[in-house]
């Protein structure tokens, strides 16, 4: 048998928050355009999770993303860093 769980609205939220992030969120924590954006969800590199029309993705996939994003931007575009 199932436990059920009770929780506010406030900690469904706070949850929300904590682990998601939706389509604006995302492309702005990244500081790049929808249409570079949506390439990587469509080539994998960004997982997306649909439900019922709504759209999130993975606050940890994103920062992880947003951590090597520079070590990519010198690897497939080094005439940006020329020293």
């Amino acid at each position: 048998m199932f436990m059920t769980i009770e929780i506010s609205k406030k900690e469904q939220l706070e949850f929300l928050d904590a682990y998601f992030l939706s389509t604006a969120e995302a492309i702005e924590m990244l500081q790049i355009s929808k249409q570079n954006f949506y390439s990587l969800v469509n080539r994998n590199k960004i997982q997306r999770i649909k439900k019922n029309g709504v759209v999130l993705y993975f606050r940890d996939e994103i920062l992880e993303r947003l951590d090597n994003q520079n070590v990519l931007r010198r690897k497939y575009r080094p005439f940006e860093y020329q020293d």
